[in-house]
């Protein structure tokens, strides 16, 4: 009786044991349906999309109090310029990689004026603008990315109902533009 109690022990051990390995070798698999992953493939670049509950994208926003709105960019050809007007309600911008990992973020209290004006740029292209230092780039916020694609994610607060239509004003005004440097940046291979 000992030696089966024991047998079965290890047996169930071995199983478990199998079990979560099986388990750990799926987390890459299951975990590629994340929202960094879901952007990349499913949007268009250089345009805001509106995230909402249930998207069409396969992102959704649970959040009441926040309006979401994202814009995949490429530096390959250009800079990206994120532009929008001035907001009555507070809001966040964050700068993403490819991969879904922060690159930079900035709210209405940091921005310069309270008005969304963001550069995104790649190191060449950082050196041209510092080199030419366009007008433009004194009321804005240049954000330098060493990777070429990412996405921006802008968060407009809405603490009611009677808010919502200047939240959905200020998502809807945002640009997500390209900004000519007159150089074209090609990633090495």
């Amino acid at each position: 009786m000992n030696a089966r109690l024991i047998y079965l022990s290890v047996c169930g051990l071995l199983l478990a044991g199998i079990i979560h390995i099986i388990i750990i070798l799926l987390i890459p698999f299951l975990g590629s349906k994340d929202a960094a992953k879901q952007i990349a493939s499913q949007l268009n670049t250089q345009q805001f999309y509106s995230i909402g509950n249930g998207s069409k994208f396969g992102i959704s926003n649970n959040d009441p109090f926040l309006k979401l709105s994202v814009c995949k960019f490429d530096l390959t050809n250009t800079a990206i310029q994120i532009v929008g007007q001035k907001a009555k309600t507070f809001w966040s911008a964050s700068v993403f990689d490819e991969r879904g990992r922060i690159i930079y973020s900035m709210n209405d209290r940091t921005a310069i004026k309270n008005q969304l004006r963001v550069i995104i740029v790649n190191p060449i292209q950082m050196a041209y603008i510092r080199q030419t230092q366009p007008e433009e780039v004194e009321s804005s916020i240049l954000v330098e990315s060493q990777n070429m694609k990412g996405f921006v994610l802008l968060r407009a607060l809405v603490p009611d109902d009677s808010w919502n239509s200047h939240s959905d004003g200020f998502l809807n005004s945002a640009e997500c533009i390209p900004y000519n440097t007159n150089i074209a940046i090609t990633p090495e291979s």
